[in-house]
């Protein structure tokens, strides 16, 4: 199974969250000391996230293309939960040091908004992070037990049933797919890929990704 790879122009983000619901307010009220709660799974229009409950860890990815495909718009989110509304810089992973500020707003555990100073090359096209008027915001599609999300670094990457095994599969991902990341065991992760049509499960090498939280 091939699947296509995606176009490379990434941003990546780091975020820190903190949510108090009521019956009259949508918007989260922060209370000091109340760790705050983010759903992992798919949250439609190009993006996932993953949710580490020992580290608190955020990471996260987006890639999508405008209606034409002519633009894309690919980034990569990393954080730590704490605060509704915190600081957050993006990046694309090759080059972590070439930032953009901004803030991520968490409106309920699956539910966010993404504010930045700036917009990266493509996104504009795409969807808008540095526009007030019209807010970034996702909404869960689908709850997946990731504990993080990480992107493919090379040209392709072959699903294995499990670690010991032998024989790679037909299936692969390439360079600048995301996935979901269920587990980790050393030198492998094991990884979901939500395709078009549905979803690809298995363990690839862990020398095949970015690195994974």
């Amino acid at each position: 199974m091939k699947i296509s790879a995606l176009p490379m122009m990434l941003c990546v983000a780091t975020m820190s969250f903190t949510v108090t619901a009521t019956a009259h307010n949508s918007r989260p009220v922060e209370t000091p000391g109340t760790p705050s709660v983010m759903v992992s799974g798919d949250y439609g229009d190009g993006m996932l996230i993953g949710v580490n409950p020992a580290t608190q860890a955020v990471t996260g990815y987006y890639s999508a293309n405008n209606v034409n495909g002519q633009f894309s718009c690919i980034f990569y989110l990393r954080g730590k939960l704490g605060r509704a509304s915190v600081p957050v810089s993006t990046y694309f992973p090759e080059t972590p040091a070439k930032q953009i500020k901004g803030k991520l707003s968490l409106e309920a555990p699956d539910k966010f908004i993404v504010r930045l100073s700036a917009e990266h090359g493509g996104c504009w096209n795409v969807m808008h992070f540095a526009d007030d008027s019209i807010p970034a915001e996702f909404v869960l599609v689908a709850k997946h037990p990731w504990l993080s999300i990480a992107v493919v670094k090379s040209d392709r990457a072959y699903f294995y049933d499990t670690p010991t095994s032998v024989q790679h599969r037909k299936a692969y991902i390439v360079r600048g797919d995301g996935v979901g990341v269920r587990a980790m065991r050393p030198g492998w992760v094991q990884v979901d890929f939500p395709g078009d049509k549905r979803m690809t499960s298995g363990w690839i090498r862990r020398s095949e990704v970015y690195p994974v939280e």
